[in-house]
């Protein structure tokens, strides 16, 4: 992408500072948005079978200009945005305005995929500790070396956080 689109996007997704924060127990979780660099079916099932009741939507880079995603996937590309940064893709505009009980960001370096971590009015966003996009998220979480790893990490660490909401 080009330096103004680069600076148009950056601006065009600064954060909304309206957004609540809710940490739900995992049983309560109906929605999330998995963010990976790269489609990851595997992460996405271990999701399914960690919130069963849950409709789990994946968002990903894609090298193509067409997109041909279906279902509960998402792809963007830099072609998704016009010269002023902004979205141009229906079906990804349809995914920044869905309200996400949780948003599991697992991507590194890439503006595309931040421009919708920071657009997104998810309850609950979780990103890897040590990130240089800590203002993005409401709760970070040491992540392992895997996919696999880091939403079990991220899972321990949200029912440990929720265990005694009761009280």
């Amino acid at each position: 992408m080009g330096p103004l689109k680069n600076t148009l996007l950056k601006k065009r997704s600064q954060n909304n500072l309206s957004r609540a924060v809710w940490l739900k127990p995992a049983a309560d979780v109906r929605s999330v948005l998995l963010v990976t660099n790269n489609e990851d079916k595997t992460a996405k099932k271990l999701l399914e079978e960690q919130f069963p009741k849950s409709k789990i939507h994946h968002l990903y880079l894609r090298e193509i200009k067409e997109d041909r995603s279906v279902g509960f996937y998402y792809t963007v590309h830099k072609s998704d945005f016009n010269l002023t940064g902004n979205l141009k893709n229906d079906k990804l505009k349809n995914l920044e305005k869905f309200n996400y009980d949780l948003l599991l960001d697992l991507s590194q370096n890439s503006e595309l995929l931040d421009y919708f971590i920071k657009k997104s009015d998810a309850a609950c966003k979780i990103g890897n500790f040590g990130s240089k996009k800590a203002d993005s998220y409401d709760l970070m979480v040491n992540f392992g070396s895997k996919n696999s790893e880091s939403i079990m990490n991220a899972i321990k660490q949200l029912n440990t956080l929720t265990k005694n909401e009761q009280i």
